[in-house]
């Protein structure tokens, strides 16, 4: 096949075509790899995402359609170009995407704090422990966060996040394992029930949800802070271990 070969309209529904598994690989590797639901909602990811496929699927293919003529002597300099605008913007996009990805669900003060990884303060970051140094490309990592133990350090962090600064949970030298503060999820954790009253959409996502991770178990759920929309751990009542989640806002 040659460009000489293909009129306007085989142009663009080649682009279109190939355009279109791009961007299908672009979503799976998002929604699959580092927004696993409910975070992709709960941190915007759709919005990224629809910028980022209105560029490359949408508007790539129509600048094709309307500079193409296979009589152009430029037409592969042309066709090179939006190609390369087209990788630029995709790249972009990507990383954006990349750096905005949840990586740690950080429990403190009675609730769950999803982490975004721009969001985590590299200082502290360099002095946490080893485990806790990556930065999760797979979806977030539950982890628990404990006050400094010297007081004058916790009023430090107070006041730089009131001014904009790294918060608590951006702050990866005060992780403990969740395993440490499982018990305090437990106690705080409210029963799953009252979600299910407010509506009957919210009590079918419940049902479902205690059909597929069974009966047997005392369930509550905890609240999940997150960037885009708030949505609902769901924890043992008895361990604290966390089981699920929840698009419902809590």
């Amino acid at each position: 096949m040659t460009l000489q070969s293909l009129d306007r309209w085989k142009a663009f529904g080649l682009h279109l075509a190939i355009s279109a598994l791009i961007a299908a690989t672009v979503v799976m590797l998002v929604v699959w790899l580092w927004y696993p639901r409910p975070y992709f909602e709960a941190m915007g990811g759709e919005v990224l995402l629809r910028l980022l496929i209105g560029v490359d699927v949408v508007v790539g293919p129509l600048i094709t359609l309307l500079i193409f003529d296979p009589k152009k002597p430029r037409l592969k300099y042309d066709l090179a170009t939006i190609a390369v605008l087209q990788i630029a913007a995709l790249a972009y996009g990507g990383f954006v995407m990349f750096e905005a990805r949840p990586v740690y669900n950080v429990y403190f003060d009675g609730r769950f704090h999803t982490v975004p990884a721009y969001s985590v303060d590299a200082a502290s970051r360099a002095r946490a422990a080893p485990e806790f140094r990556p930065l999760s490309l797979t979806g977030p990592r539950v982890v628990a966060a404990m006050l400094p133990a010297d007081p004058r350090e916790t009023v430090g962090i107070t006041v730089a996040a009131a001014m904009g600064g790294p918060d608590l949970p951006d702050l990866p030298h005060l992780y403990v394992p969740y395993t440490q503060a499982a018990a305090k999820a437990a106690s705080v954790a409210r029963p799953l029930v009252s979600l299910a009253q407010r509506g009957r959409a919210e009590a079918d996502a419940v049902n479902d949800f205690v059909n597929v991770h069974g009966t047997g178990r005392v369930m509550g759920y905890v609240p999940v802070r997150a960037r885009n929309r708030d949505f609902a751990a769901v924890v043992d009542r008895k361990t604290g271990e966390v089981i699920g989640y929840l698009p419902i806002v809590p």
